[in-house]
């Protein structure tokens, strides 16, 4: 339906602008990595899923063949992540921090990536700044990604943003269960709101609407809901042929 990636440098905070985002919501399966410290400083990574579980992820007192910067990376360990996160229902919210360099050398999880990213559900994503490969700039170029870049300066207003992403991508999900509420003539498309009336207007491959939020913001839950309602009849017609 959805898939929001948040993006920025090491430390602008996109582990933190996750996490506090995903508070409210409790139909959520994924997981949140986070830092192992000691008085020396950061010395390792594990992985907390949405059970609770946290699983180390790489740690500088590994040794395994996988390696970025000073940190050995767990594999097995990684995977044991990913088959605890993969099964999940259609209202359930999907989220995973980060698709970075250490999660990237396991083919299950670029495999879980593409079943997420792929579904009908709400997705929040991190994917850094610092590493880029042929499978993050192929994520970056789906046409279903809002990217959101975060820094310090930022992260107060992008956080709010993001909050309010996932509010009209709930809304969305609602308009989505009325399909009467959407009636097309070509590429225009007049849509019933809980705000009166609204206007869309196929341009390209998306939608554009005449309301205040996708006027700033260039996404809103009428735009998101109109593209899920018509790629699924265009589905329906394929299969009924």
């Amino acid at each position: 339906m959805i898939n929001i990636i948040i993006t920025g440098l090491p430390k602008s905070g996109k582990s933190t602008l996750l996490d506090k985002i995903l508070k409210p919501y409790a139909n959520k399966i994924g997981f949140i990595t986070k830092e192992i410290r000691n008085e020396h400083g950061r010395v390792g990574f594990n992985i907390a899923t949405h059970q609770g579980v946290e699983i180390r992820l790489a740690h500088t007192q590994l040794r395994t063949p996988h390696k970025v910067g000073k940190f050995f990376v767990d594999i097995s360990a990684l995977q044991d992540a990913v088959t605890r996160v993969s099964i999940f229902s259609h209202e359930d919210i999907l989220y995973l921090d980060e698709i970075g360099q250490m999660q990237l050398f396991s083919d299950d999880f670029k495999k879980l990536v593409k079943k997420y990213l792929d579904s009908e559900n709400i997705v929040v994503a991190t994917i850094t700044l610092v590493y880029e490969d042929e499978f993050t700039q192929s994520i970056r170029a789906r046409d279903d990604a809002h990217i959101v870049e975060i820094s310090e300066q930022n992260h107060e207003d992008k956080t709010r943003f993001v909050q309010e992403l996932m509010q009209k991508a709930m809304k969305a999900k609602k308009y989505i269960s009325s399909p009467e509420r959407f009636k097309r003539s070509g590429s225009t498309v007049t849509m019933s709101s809980e705000h009166g009336t609204r206007s869309l207007i196929k341009k390209q491959n998306s939608w554009t609407c005449d309301c205040d939020f996708f006027a700033q913001h260039t996404i809103c839950s009428h735009a998101l809901a109109t593209r899920a309602i018509f790629k699924e009849q265009l589905e329906y017609k394929k299969e009924a042929r």
